[in-house]
């Protein structure tokens, strides 16, 4: 979740024949994996019902792989340097590539955070401004009370 309420969101992951594969309840972030055992549609479904006043922003990264795992590649190919060397390099850029995706999201969480707080640091400022201003309007209003106070003759 990257903007909205708590950044808490309920989501559910679907399988084919409505057979649920995840569940979460206010969950910040997720990474989650499954081998696809049946082919058909998968349904994500995201619940905002934790917080119904507030719009959120959820970002989510499906990825397919239709290659054999790396232990298998190596398992096929022992001598193969170059193959195991491209293989590598494929996988860091994935992880890379996560990586830069979270950061993104926390770059717009901290964002979101930083805005919030200026504008209560310019309400929070304009409130003491005010206030400053009404205090001396009263502090004169009361000292010209003390020097115009109605004499009795005796």
């Amino acid at each position: 979740v990257q903007q909205g309420g708590n950044y808490d969101i309920d989501y559910e992951v679907e399988g084919p024949n409505n057979r649920m594969l995840f569940k979460g309840e206010a969950e910040r972030e997720g990474d989650f994996v499954f081998t696809a055992t049946q082919a058909g549609e998968y349904a994500f479904c995201f619940k905002n019902g934790l917080s119904t006043f507030t719009d959120k922003l959820v970002e989510f990264d499906i990825m397919v792989e239709d290659e054999a795992r790396n232990d298998d590649i190596a398992k096929r190919v022992k001598r193969d340097e170059v193959l195991n060397s491209v293989v590598s390099i494929a996988s860091d850029l994935h992880l890379i590539t996560k990586f830069m995706k979270y950061f993104r999201t926390r770059e717009n969480r901290n964002f979101a955070t930083v805005s919030s707080t200026e504008s209560r640091v310019w309400w929070f400022s304009a409130l003491q401004g005010l206030c400053v201003v009404v205090v001396a309007v009263i502090q004169v209003y009361a000292i010209r009370a003390l020097f115009t106070a109605k004499r009795t003759r005796l």
